[in-house]
Formats: structure tokens, C-alpha cells, sequence
């Protein structure tokens, strides 16, 4: 593993995580939209999922600080936002981040009208959209990199977003949940109640039919998104490999021998396989009950999220592995963004 990308596998998949569980925050939105369900019960929803967005892009972050040469200068880079993917990630990253706190802050305290709270989560969305494609492209578009400069790593990088994304928001949704039953049943006040009650995630109010019904539904739906997703990583591979073995570049025999004589790829898809089984089957099953967040469905949303964890970071260790340059028979260090 090439150890001074560490910050970069950190940041691309907590950052993705994070656009994919805003993203997935629209679908769910939507949907309760779309049926004509309580806004008041959508947006118990909405305050609960959104703990699963903003902590991931600051982590992301925080690991990316440790990759530049000099952070104090790190504002440099936005000087060519016309020509650099670099520069756009950084400048829609920073736009993200920013609108998302924004948007957090006006949804958790009750600021604001409803409709300017959803122009705020329309901006953030496609701030993530943009930074997500930036991200992409930072590496896609290097033609001297052929283990990069192909459509495999759109369907990795997206395919990561959806992934991991759901599932956070699954994790979110289930620990807001859980925390309002516990509430129901002991009327425990917890400085973790509070804290939930303060931003209007729970309440003293029992928890009616339609908001645990909307709940388990969205459960059910990341479940299926997320398992969709992680069966196109699955199919990305062969195609992936497929493609480099048809390349005639020393680069690319070379990223292709790595692979094949490395288990790391095994261990990636074997886990990969068996999140998908899990939300899938398991999952997605356990949340037809609506009345309350079973044992069972914690501990399969909670062992299938740190498990596609696992796997996504061994999928970027696998990324990076491919930073050969057409000409050149020694690994590049410090490309990326």
C-alpha cells in the first residue's frame, strides 16, 4: 500500500459517503413528497438522516488537510478553477460543505421558511453532484494513467457514493429510531435525548404510524439502492480487468499483475458480496415492520455499513495502486484530489 495516499483514501470515500447519503436524503424527500405524507412526519426524517452528511465531509476533510505539502497555502489551488479538477473539487467541495452546514443549521433549529430550507437542500445537491464529478474527473482525466482513464472509475467512484451513502443514512435513521422508542418506553432524558430533542429529531410525542411507516420505508429503499450499488462495483471488476489486460501499456500489465497476484482484491469483492446479501435480503425484509427498529435490523444496518466501509477502503487502496504513468516503471506518488 503507498502510504502517502492514505489522506486521499480517507477524504474520496468519506467524501463520497457523504454526497451519496445527501443524494439519497433527496430520494427519501421525494418520495414522501410524492405520496403526500405529513411534512411534519418527512421532516422528522429529514433532521435524523442528516447526521449521516455533514460529520463524514468534515472527516473527509480533515484527512485531506493532511495531504498537502503546506495547508497554509492550500488556497492556491483555486486559482485555476477554468482549467483544474483539482481546483473545482476544492472550490465545490468547499460550496458543499458550506451550504450543507447552512441547511443543517436552518433544519435542526426550525429557521426559516420550509421552501427556503428546500432551495438550500436543492443548492447542496448539486454542489455534491459537482464535487462528486470533480472528484472523478481529477483522476479520469489523466490519459498517462490508464488504470484511471477509464469509464471503471466513474462506476467505482459513483458506485461508492451509493453505496456507503445509504447506508449512513440507514444508520442515522435507525439511531433516531431507536432513541424515540427508548424515549416512549422510559421517558429517558439523556443529554443525547435532549440533544435529539432539541433539533427536532424526536420528540415527547409518541411516535405516530405514518413517521415510523415513512421511516421503515426509507430503510427498505437505501437498502435496495445500496444493494444496487454495490452489484455494479461487483460487475465493474471483470470489466475493469478485462480492459486492462487488453491494454498494451507497461502501465497497465503492470496494475494488472498487482491485482491478480494480490488477495486485497478477493478480500474486496468476497465483503462487497456479502453487503449486498445482507441489505438486500436481510435488511430490507426486517424493515417490512414498521412499528419499531428491531435488534435484528440495527445489528444488519450497523455490521453491512462497517463492512462497506471496510471494503470501499480497500477498493481506494486498490485505486491507488494503479498510479502508474504510461513510460515510467515507478509508482507516482502525490497525484490526486
Amino acid at each position: 500500500m503507498n502510504t502517502a495516499e492514505l489522506p486521499m483514501i480517507l477524504f474520496t470515500v468519506l467524501a463520497q459517503m457523504s454526497v451519496g447519503a445527501f443524494l439519497t436524503l433527496g430520494l427519501v424527500q421525494a418520495d414522501g413528497l410524492i405520496r403526500k405524507q405529513p411534512t411534519a412526519a418527512t421532516d422528522r426524517v429529514t433532521r435524523a438522516a442528516l447526521f449521516a452528511v455533514g460529520p463524514l465531509l468534515v472527516l473527509g476533510f480533515f484527512a485531506a488537510f493532511f495531504h498537502l505539502g503546506d495547508p497554509f497555502h492550500a488556497v492556491n489551488t483555486l486559482r485555476h478553477v477554468d482549467s483544474s479538477w483539482l481546483s473545482r473539487e476544492i472550490l465545490f467541495g468547499v460550496l458543499y460543505g458550506g451550504l450543507g452546514f447552512v441547511y443543517t443549521a436552518t433544519e435542526w433549529l426550525g429557521k426559516g421558511s420550509r421552501a427556503l430550507r428546500q432551495a438550500l437542500a436543492v443548492l447542496t445537491a448539486l454542489a455534491g453532484a459537482a464535487l462528486l464529478v470533480s472528484m472523478i474527473c481529477v483522476y479520469y482525466s489523466v490519459p498517462t494513467i490508464p488504470a484511471w482513464h477509464t469509464p471503471a472509475t466513474w462506476a467505482l467512484f459513483l458506485g461508492s457514493a451509493f453505496f456507503t451513502g445509504p447506508l449512513a443514512v440507514a444508520v442515522a435513521l435507525l439511531l433516531a429510531w431507536t432513541q424515540q422508542r427508548k424515549r416512549e418506553a422510559d421517558g429517558a432524558a439523556s443529554l443525547w435525548a435532549r440533544t435529539l430533542s432539541t433539533l427536532q429529531v424526536t420528540s415527547e410525542d409518541m411516535l405516530d404510524e405514518t413517521a415510523s411507516g415513512l421511516i421503515a420505508r426509507a430503510i427498505q429503499q437505501v437498502s435496495v439502492l445500496a444493494s444496487v450499488a454495490g452489484a455494479v462495483l461487483l460487475v465493474t471488476y471483470p470489466f475493469y480487468l478485462l480492459h486492462l489486460s487488453g491494454s498494451e501499456d507497461a502501465a497497465s500489465a503492470h496494475v494488472l499483475d498487482c491485482l491478480t497476484h494480490s488477495p486485497l482484491l478477493a478480500v474486496r469483492l468476497v465483503i462487497l458480496a456479502a453487503v449486498v446479501v445482507l441489505v438486500r435480503f436481510v435488511a430490507y425484509r426486517r424493515a417490512k415492520a414498521p412499528e419499531h427498529p428491531s435488534t435484528a435490523l440495527v445489528w444488519t444496518i450497523v455490521v453491512a455499513y462497517v463492512l462497506a466501509i471496510v471494503t470501499e477502503l480497500a477498493g481506494r487502496v486498490i485505486h491507488y495502486e494503479g498510479l502508474y504513468h504510461v513510460g515510467l516503471n515507478t509508482l507516482q506518488s502525490g497525484l490526486g484530489g
